[in-house]
């Protein structure tokens, strides 16, 4: 029986969980023996799914060498008791940024002698490992994809290409996300009473943040919400917004068209007949997995980015054409940088994963700040059935193209070749 370690330390977001947990679904409990080195955040997930784990933590009092201390000591008896064939980070940077307080990185794992990979999230090795921040600020991140024993590129959103045999491909998910005809009627009957148009949104903590203390982020933070949901209301039709995230919208005025329900948390079963059961699926972070969660489910999505500096004080004149709530907007806001990933930016680090990528086509792409593009497409994907059916029949096509990707299964069966 096959060992593997899972190394998931990430504290911000929930997707490393999801990446990890979908590949270990494919791996035959008689086959596979599994154990999840985590974070507080993520024995939670596991405890639910009951997956054998061993949590580090970060003291709230502690020092930080207290906790490194503390922690490796942890992972030296775990490596030693459980004695895997393999380990796997989620990835390999999060791992890196994740040391402060484990005290733990590629190296360390190194040398316990056991072949070390790492998911490849973003096609790292097409990167130049500088990462773009919003705001203009660049930080290079370590050569450490290449460092890996091997490396899984999951799709979507990694593009299936030829590669370096310690590269592996495979699936996010197994099969496309359906729900039953009872579980689509009940959803209508809650959300759809009245054939009702719904839009689902979702959004972690971490997108709520101004990590880099920029100031210029600060008022936009406040508004990105406040300028989704005026884009609704201009469609002037009757629409319930579902939305799944760590802070309300409900201060934000809407109108007797709109029915706002808000979630902190849906199991996941439940997310995922909430998000099959929706009209469209609006995100402003291209590499979301609920974005490709809505692509297996051919659900329409559209993906609020902006792809230049815009400088508002300098639009005087084509500002007094716009609402005056945009024209509040702008006056607070002043300027805003590029970014296919709000808030962090990432502008520039994922063109090359998204050039050529078939995945970038089964979803739309707008800038947050063109009103009319913005909202057309909105009407056109909510409300013209051909465009509808013609974007789904892309997501279908594409799904179908990379569930045909070896299984988790036959990735690790194929690195006793390395």
């Amino acid at each position: 029986m096959k060992k593997i370690l899972f190394v998931t330390l990430g504290h911000l977001s929930s997707g490393e969980f999801t990446i990890a947990f979908e590949f270990c679904k494919g791996l035959p409990k008689e086959e596979f023996d599994i154990c999840f080195l985590t974070s507080s955040k993520g024995a939670k997930y596991l405890e639910e799914n009951k997956i054998k784990h061993v949590v580090l933590e970060q003291s709230i009092n502690g020092s930080d060498t207290d906790d490194k201390i503390r922690n490796r000591k942890i992972t030296d008896k775990l490596m030693k008791d459980f004695r895997p064939d393999y380990v796997i980070a989620s990835d390999v940077y999060t791992l890196w940024y994740s040391y402060t307080w484990t005290g733990l990185n590629m190296e360390v794992f190194k040398t316990y002698g056991v072949p070390f990979g790492s998911f490849d999230s973003y096609e790292f090795n097409s990167t130049n490992f500088v990462q773009d921040y919003y705001g203009g600020y660049k930080a290079t991140i370590p050569d450490y994809i290449n460092q890996c024993d091997f490396v899984i590129r999951y799709c979507p959103i990694n593009k299936v290409q030829k590669a370096d045999k310690r590269v592996k491909f495979t699936y996010l998910y197994n099969q496309k996300l359906t729900i039953t005809k009872e579980e689509r009627m009940n959803f209508n009957r809650i959300f759809k009473p009245k054939g009702e148009k719904v839009i689902f949104i979702a959004n972690s903590n971490w997108e709520t943040l101004n990590v880099n203390r920029l100031p210029a982020l600060t008022n936009l933070l406040y508004w990105i919400p406040r300028i989704i949901i005026n884009y609704i209301l201009q469609l002037d039709e009757k629409i319930n917004i579902i939305h799944v995230g760590p802070k309300s919208w409900g201060n934000i005025e809407i109108n007797e068209n709109i029915k706002y329900h808000h979630f902190k948390f849906l199991k996941p079963d439940e997310f995922n007949t909430f998000l099959s059961g929706s009209d469209i699926f609006l995100t402003t972070n291209i590499i979301s997995s609920t974005l490709a969660k809505s692509v297996y489910a051919t659900v329409p999505a559209v993906v609020l980015q902006n792809d230049k500096l815009v400088n508002f004080t300098r639009l005087s004149e084509q500002l007094k054409k716009m609402p005056s709530w945009y024209q509040e907007m702008a006056n607070d806001v002043k300027i805003a940088y590029p970014f296919r990933l709000f808030p962090f930016g990432w502008y520039s680090f994922l063109k090359k994963l998204l050039d050529n990528n078939e995945y970038a086509d089964t979803f739309l792409q707008t800038s947050i700040f063109q009103i009319n593009k913005t909202i057309n497409i909105l009407r056109s994907y909510l409300y013209d059935k051909y465009a509808y059916t013609q974007l789904q029949h892309k997501q279908s096509l594409y799904v179908d193209k990379i569930i045909q990707l070896p299984s988790p299964k036959e990735v690790v069966e194929s690195l006793g070749d390395l």
